[in-house]
């Protein structure tokens, strides 16, 4: 093997491990999957041009049965592990996705399975799985599948043009190469969550390798000594340097993959020169040389632990355990290539280099890994079936003291039996967000999905709510109040889009930034044309969203309310809710009781991002600040379960459960702070 391949494999995995281990300090060791995509790229194309030279053709049944022998046994037998693992230590809430993704990754679609989840807004900032690093082993498998039938297409068309094998090949394969790249230009620009995953907009990675392997063979890259070391120093330079300065708003794949892509062909070009200076010492060191060996199983050993230790502690992960994972990850990864990687792939027991048995050898392990996955998550539904029903049933019929009720600004009120009452529970926590989706604006819509909640006569005020995610959790209080006849609703809302004359900052989909302005002047647009008919805007909005300073953001929000209040219509804006930092939900789910401390966070780190939307109304002649902190936080803490209630179903998302407790009082402050809102009939 290669000692540059071997080197540059150890410095992918170790990224990508570090990366995963110490996400704040190797913020981009992401990108060591990329390095493994070209490498597959130049190996696989290089082998199957060989093979092509040698025998005239490509035994596609062979080349399938190579990568099963070399890829599947130790994929499998981390899957089995893996689920084990879900079923004996994770809570029942996370099986149902858990063992989805362990399908998904037996069946090689997890990158698609991923790529369903990330493109669902309501599914932002769920708890991973134990199998979500499988999305890159989906990738190369799909890669694997196709790339001969490419190889084929263009031996095809050579032999019936009569023009040269590899100058066909090489065209066949850098018009997708090609295709694949503008396709992930593109796709990252408009839909950042679904380019990371797709595999056309991996493919260009595994295409840059391949083509290159086709020029290095017609013998048309020759790097002598004097510019082959610095080129193999400046490639692994670049890697190393997009490993630190990459990071999660890094847009990726599109133009910043190209970097480590281009260095990691760079590299690949220099070869192992000799000299002064080389970095072949280095590379040969037998350290190197190893990790790049273990690589593929560090790569499948290193997550599960990561998801799983903290829950077997009870504890996130500290230093300690974090060197552990590191260090009992090179062992499983040393055992697992010398007890079953090595023995299935070099052995000749039961025919297995026949392509027939390894098929069929291959089958058989998917379906034990499915079947026992497929077990765990018709366990973990029904689980999720008895959780939603406790919570219908609950809401329903409100003990007293439920939820908002039990915090010392609703009066004094004690209710034993909530004390180990958790509502919604387990799995129907991250569901719990209200349904409705019919009056919700997906990323990339700029019309208007309105709703009406409660009759629009007598003296009820007409109220409309306008805003962003945060604005639609608060839609179960006002669809209670539109239902108890306080008031009739219209609703404007759409996900990243708070009410404001500036872009979104952090947005979930780029598309968002492209569509948010028009669906704000549709907003806008309504209010002008009905302004005579409402009694009150109600917005609020994700804080960590708003871009630039507090004081631009709080100008940007005035700006647009100012639009209604010369009007003559009030805007009640709600302080944004606290920001737990993590799903507490997780927490939750390691402990059998709690109290007002469990899984909390401190109310001064609560509230990171200010308070831009109070800083607006202050502005704004016409809106008024509506502040209900003192219903999610204590004086010292903002728990993450107030009386009976799971408070939040992701990080900051309020749970449509808790909002519906809060309903009454919220009502309450805003009638109490508005001026000029009355139940008189205008």
């Amino acid at each position: 093997m290669r000692l540059e391949i071997q080197a540059l494999r150890a410095v992918a995995v170790l990224a990508v491990v570090g990366f995963h281990l110490w996400p704040g300090r190797l913020s981009g060791g992401y990108i060591g999957v990329d390095v493994f995509f070209v490498i597959s790229g130049f190996l696989i194309t290089g082998h199957l041009m060989r093979e092509v030279d040698r025998d005239d053709r490509v035994d596609l049944a062979r080349f399938w049965a190579r990568r099963a022998r070399r890829l599947l046994p130790a994929a499998y037998l981390v899957l089995l592990v893996s689920a084990i693992g879900v079923l004996v230590w994770l809570p029942s809430a996370q099986w149902t996705q858990n063992f989805r993704e362990i399908i998904g990754s037996t069946l090689y679609v997890e990158n698609w399975v991923l790529a369903a989840d990330a493109v669902d807004y309501l599914a932002a900032d769920g708890i991973p799985s134990s199998v979500q690093h499988y999305w890159t082993l989906s990738v190369e498998e799909q890669f694997y599948l196709v790339w001969p039938l490419l190889v084929i297409a263009g031996l095809v068309i050579a032999r019936r043009t009569g023009r040269s094998r590899r100058v066909v090949v090489l065209a066949v394969l850098a018009t997708v190469t090609l295709v694949s790249f503008l396709y992930s230009l593109w796709l990252t620009a408009e839909h950042p969550q679904l380019a990371y995953f797709a595999t056309p907009a991996r493919a260009w990675q595994f295409g840059a390798g391949a083509v290159f392997a086709l020029v290095v063979a017609a013998g048309r890259v020759r790097l002598p000594a004097r510019v082959a070391i610095p080129a193999s120093w400046l490639g692994f330079g670049v890697i190393a340097a997009c490993s630190f300065l990459y990071d999660e708003l890094t847009p990726f794949p599109g133009t910043a993959a190209i970097a480590p892509v281009l260095a990691t062909l760079l590299v690949i070009a220099a070869g192992s020169p000799a000299g002064p200076l080389s970095p072949t010492p280095l590379m040969a060191w037998r350290p190197v040389q190893a990790t790049g060996d273990l690589s593929y199983s560090m790569y499948l050993w290193h997550w599960p632990p990561i998801i799983l230790l903290p829950e077997i502690l009870g504890e996130e992960l500290g230093f300690a355990p974090r060197v552990g994972i590191l260090v009992g990850t090179f062992v499983a990864a040393w055992l697992t290539m010398h007890l079953v990687e090595n023995p299935i792939r070099f052995g000749t027991r039961g025919g297995m280099r026949r392509p027939v048995v390894t098929g069929l050898a291959s089958v058989a392990a998917a379906a034990v890994v499915v079947s026992v996955a497929a077990y765990g998550w018709q366990a973990g539904d029904a689980e999720e079936q008895r959780a939603q029903e406790l919570t219908a049933r609950v809401n329903a019929d409100m003990p007293e003291c439920f939820g908002a009720a039990s915090m010392p600004p609703a009066g004094e009120c004690e209710n034993p039996d909530l004390a180990t009452m958790r509502v919604p529970a387990g799995p129907d926590v991250s569901r719990d967000w209200g349904g409705r989706s019919q009056c919700w604006g997906k990323n990339d819509q700029v019309e208007l999905k309105s709703c009406d909640f409660g009759e629009r006569a007598g003296d009820r005020p007409r109220v409309v709510l306008v805003g962003d995610s945060h604005a639609r959790a608060m839609l179960p209080a006002f669809v209670r109040l539109a239902e108890i006849g306080e008031l009739s609703l219209t609703t404007h809302l759409k996900g990243g889009c708070a009410w404001s004359t500036d872009p979104p900052g952090r947005v979930a989909a780029a598309e968002v930034l492209d569509t948010c302005p028009a669906w704000r002047a549709n907003v806008e647009e309504w209010i002008e044309q009905n302004s005579s008919d409402i009694d009150l805007i109600v917005t609020t909005g994700l804080a960590r969203n708003l871009a630039g300073s507090r004081t631009e953001q709080a100008k940007a929000l005035s700006a647009a309310w100012t639009r209604a209040t010369r009007l003559g219509v009030p805007v009640a804006a709600l302080v944004d809710n606290p920001d737990n930092g993590q799903p507490p939900a997780k927490c939750l789910d390691r402990v059998d009781s709690w109290d007002e401390s469990t899984c909390s966070v401190k109310r001064e780190d609560a509230f990171p991002y200010g308070d831009p939307f109070g800083e607006a109304a202050r502005m704004t002649d016409g809106a008024y600040r509506i502040d209900m902190t003192d219903f999610y936080c204590l004086e010292d803490v903002c728990p993450a379960m107030i009386g009976g209630v799971n408070v939040y179903r992701d990080s900051h998302h309020l749970t449509a459960t808790f909002t519906r407790t809060l309903a009454p009082f919220l009502w309450n402050r805003i009638t109490g702070t508005v001026d000029g809102l009355t139940t008189d009939d205008r």
